[in-house]
Parts: C-alpha cells; structure tokens; sequence
C-alpha cells in the first residue's frame, strides 16, 4: 500500500488504533505497523492519540448504565488531548425510522457542554437542539441515548501542531 498524504495519516492512524488495542499491538509494534502501510506522523501526537482512543475503548458503552436522574461520574468519562471548544463532549446516538417497514438508521450526533450534565439532561438538550434544527426529521427519531462523555484535559503542547 502506498504511504498516504501527510494530512490523512492521523486520521487514518486513528481509525486503526481502536482494532490494534483489540489485537493486543503495543504502542512500539502499532508504530512499526503504521510506517509500512499509512505512514507515520509526528510521534509525540501519534501517542496522545493513542492514550485518547485507548481511554475511550476502556469507557465504551459504560455511560448507559447511569440512570437518566444521576450525575455521572468521572469514571465513565473519558479523558481526551482533543481541541475542543468547551469542557465536555456528549456523543449521542439517534436512531431514527423513515417510515413504516424502513429499516432503523443510527447517526452520531455531539453536543458540547461547560458542565457534566445528568444523562436525562443531556439527551433531552439534544432533542431540543434537533427539534430547532430541523423539526422533520425529528419526527422519525425514535430513540437519543448518551453513547459516551469525553473531557478534555490540558495538555503541555499543542495538538493542532
């Protein structure tokens, strides 16, 4: 395979983090892996995005477990190097039926907060934020459930370089 160009080597790295954990590669052989077929990006990135995908496969899907009522607890977020323009990012899953005998479709939808918010809370701002966008479509949704919670930390360089 031919080395991809320099802007889509994160993204495709990232891509292939969350199968290479499942596999057992560690951060040294998921390298050497990565030079051979996308090509390899600057390493002091390259580990921050591991740390963020591996910190997010270990919190997978825990979220749903929290009642709708209760404040969440920091175990079930995960910590993320992302550049986000708030604090903390709730990634919602929507599922939705265009008609009668359609199959169900799934979108990821995510909303941005300054506070840890309830589940309840968080799903229901999506629903309104989705009702002001658009109001047809939110007559097929059927289901909005909180499919996880990321907090952005601080960290000593910049991502975005």
């Amino acid at each position: 395979m031919a080395l991809l160009p320099f802007y889509l080597r994160r993204p495709a790295a990232i891509l292939k983090m969350a199968e290479a954990r499942a596999r057992g590669l560690t951060v040294e052989g998921f390298i050497r892996e990565l030079r051979g077929t996308v090509g390899a990006y600057r390493r002091q990135l390259m580990l921050a995005d591991w740390r963020s995908v591996n910190n997010i496969e270990a919190r997978k899907d825990v979220v749903k477990y929290v009642r709708k009522d209760r404040m969440p607890s920091m175990r079930v977020v995960a910590d993320v190097e992302w550049n986000m323009s708030k604090e903390y990012m709730y990634k919602l899953s929507v599922k939705s039926m265009a008609g009668p005998g359609q199959p169900m479709e799934e979108k990821f939808v995510n909303v941005m907060h300054d506070k840890l918010l309830p589940r309840g809370q968080v799903e229901a701002l999506a629903r309104a934020m989705m009702a002001a966008q658009s109001p047809k479509e939110m007559k097929a949704v059927q289901r909005v459930e909180l499919a996880g919670i990321y907090h952005r930390v601080e960290t000593l360089f910049e991502v975005g370089e």
